[in-house]
């Protein structure tokens, strides 16, 4: 699933191997902001193996967080 952080909060760790980060429609000017507690910069969209090739096949609405938003990638 999808998480939504700016670059300098970059996703690391965790049960996710996040591989790709994407634009969000409208970047930077979009609604999204970093899911980083104190940061309210723009945010791309991180993906995982199977969300990237999605991706790179046409796709480009995802699940993100915990499954309660989905995000729109350029």
């Amino acid at each position: 699933m999808a998480i939504v952080r700016c670059r300098m909060h970059a996703p690391h760790g965790g049960d996710a191997d996040f591989i790709a980060a994407v634009e969000p429609l409208g970047f930077p000017g979009s609604a999204l902001v970093c899911g980083s507690r104190a940061c309210d910069e723009p945010a791309f969209i991180w993906l995982e193996g199977a969300e990237k090739m999605d991706y790179d096949g046409g796709i480009r609405v995802f699940r993100a967080g915990a499954g309660e938003m989905k995000v729109r990638a350029v």
